[in-house]
């Protein structure tokens, strides 16, 4: 297996040594994103998150929502309900705001649609898998809770984003092999990580509605990327299991979606 993953990894050094210039390119898109769309909405909602919950606030679900995800299986580790992890999926809500509604959408009833779908399907699985649950936390002051926080913020977003960087020279393999059509790629890239998937949508001139539904599957699934990121925070998670959820929460969310598309139209 290590020979394998070495090989890989060679291959991978190979073709970016021979796709350098579009690498770069990619990487430069990337750390625009993580920059002007990412940060100035990740680190507020993961900074206030974490200092809720250091300061005892144990409305876990609560909490889950407000931070997002990848952020919300931090706060969820020391929660005795285990299908805690599986039920709360939640996208950035500072994130769906600020960037994919006010940058790309720029359509509130698509916008409203899509956040409605996305949170009413999680509500829906929760409701059905909820257990009575409690977390342990230790009592500290607002000095140390402040830079507790503060370190758990950076830490998460270096992960977030190193990860970002990464997948970015698999997003520019992929443009480079996949044979389909525009909305394709840019959807299978979404499924691979959502930020850039969504980014590379909402520059595509398609129907908003159809715009609108690949962008909640995509961030209702919330990409590969987040997958790995989730299981690396909380190894206790399983994946099979993880998965399943999250496809549960797709077929949920398409629905609802198709319902209230329906209903406004």
């Amino acid at each position: 297996m290590k020979k394998v993953i070495i090989i890989i990894f060679l291959l991978l050094e190979i073709l970016l040594i021979i796709n350098m210039e579009k690498v770069i390119i990619e990487f430069k898109n990337t750390l625009s994103i993580c920059l002007y769309s990412l940060m100035p909405t990740m680190f507020f909602s993961i900074f206030f998150t974490n200092i809720l919950s250091s300061n005892n606030f144990n409305n876990i679900f609560l909490l889950s929502i407000l931070g997002g995800y990848p952020n919300n299986v931090k706060l969820l580790k020391n929660s005795n309900n285990e299908y805690l992890n599986y039920c709360t999926n939640f996208v950035n809500p500072l994130y769906f705001i600020g960037t994919i509604y006010n940058l790309y959408l720029k359509n509130i009833v698509i916008a409203l649609i899509i956040l409605i779908s996305h949170y009413l399907s999680s509500f829906i699985i929760y409701y059905f898998f909820k257990e009575k649950e409690s977390i342990d936390n230790k009592d500290i002051n607002f000095k140390e809770s402040y830079f507790l926080s503060l370190k758990n913020t950076i830490n998460t977003i270096a992960l977030i984003f190193s990860n970002l960087l990464f997948i970015s020279l698999l997003v520019t393999l992929l443009k480079l092999t996949l044979p389909f059509s525009s909305i394709i790629n840019s959807f299978i890239i979404g499924l691979l990580e959502f930020s850039k998937g969504i980014y590379e949508l909402s520059l595509l001139d398609v129907n908003i509605y159809l715009k609108g539904l690949l962008i909640l599957i995509i961030i209702t699934f919330g990409s590969f990327s987040i997958h790995f990121q989730i299981i690396s925070i909380n190894p206790k998670i399983k994946y099979i299991k993880y998965l399943l959820f999250r496809l549960l929460n797709v077929l949920i969310s398409i629905i609802i979606y198709f319902i209230l598309v329906n209903i406004t139209n």
